[in-house]
């Protein structure tokens, strides 16, 4: 089969992508996985595109099966080419002190990312624990806010004190994002996926007709929109399969690695 001259490059989420929650415990689709080593020898460059940051994404194991060009990581906050970090995007850390104090009076639990790690303020409630409870996370290290660089927060809280809590905060152009109802992600301006993909293009000189995106969920309709071929699971929120050029298979039917094949990557 001829493979494809078009596509240079390739930007993939991991949760329910190549990373599947279903069996109670990290999965990976090992058959797509090996689908991507394919890729890259065959001259195509893998970038994983995630709202994980660096130790999420290191403790799922994911760095022991596979070795990507580089990463988008933190919804575009903080990318990688290689293991050099090209590009950060940090809170002014009075924001985070505004964000700590909202929190603390509301008993509001939040989590600390910055370019490699990540921790938490206080020892989780049952908000919390529902969250890592759908990612099988371990659970962070408990310690305070001292003005390191934080690339972006998530408090674990319901739906219902989200608007108290943007008021409260009261920033011109906080971002606010819910994860599932037991988390919101909070940064300091709008930063979506489609910003590090294009910063990562911009490096390399290449263009949106020359990039693969593969995703399952809404953010990921972003970079859809940013690169001609774009690839839903058949696992995906309908919004993104709407937004995506292919629609291929579950995840549990190796979705990413018959993509790879549809455009003849591979």
């Amino acid at each position: 089969m001829k493979k494809n001259s078009e596509i240079k490059i390739i930007f993939t989420d991991i949760d329910w992508t190549i990373l599947n929650h279903g069996h109670g415990k990290h999965v990976y689709d090992m058959k797509s996985i090996k689908a991507l080593k394919k890729a890259q020898k065959n001259g195509v460059k893998v970038f994983i595109s995630t709202a994980r940051p660096h130790e999420s994404l290191k403790l799922t194991g994911f760095f022991d099966i596979f070795k990507p060009d580089g990463m988008v990581l933190s919804n575009g906050g903080v990318i990688f080419i290689g293991d050099e970090i090209i590009y950060h995007d940090f809170m002014e850390p009075e924001l985070v002190k505004r964000i700590c104090e909202v929190a603390k009076k509301r008993d509001i639990v939040i989590q600390f990312v910055d370019e490699y790690d990540r921790w938490i303020s206080a020892p989780i409630n049952e908000t919390a624990q529902h969250y890592f409870d759908v990612y099988f996370e371990k659970l962070p290290e408990i310690r305070g806010y001292n003005g390191e660089n934080v690339s972006g927060v998530l408090l674990f809280c319901e739906a219902d004190q989200d608007e108290e809590i943007i008021k409260e905060i009261n920033h011109p152009e906080l971002d606010v994002f819910r994860l599932f109802p037991y988390a919101i992600d909070i940064r300091h301006h709008l930063i979506r996926k489609n910003d590090g993909v294009q910063r990562v293009l911009d490096y390399y000189g290449y263009t949106g007709d020359e990039a693969l995106a593969i995703g399952d969920d809404v953010p990921d309709v972003h970079m859809f929109l940013l690169c001609k071929n774009s690839v839903a699971l058949g696992n995906a929120h309908p919004d993104a399969k709407k937004a995506a050029t292919y629609v291929t298979s579950h995840i549990d039917k190796h979705g990413v690695a018959k993509a790879l094949k549809h455009f003849n990557i591979i």
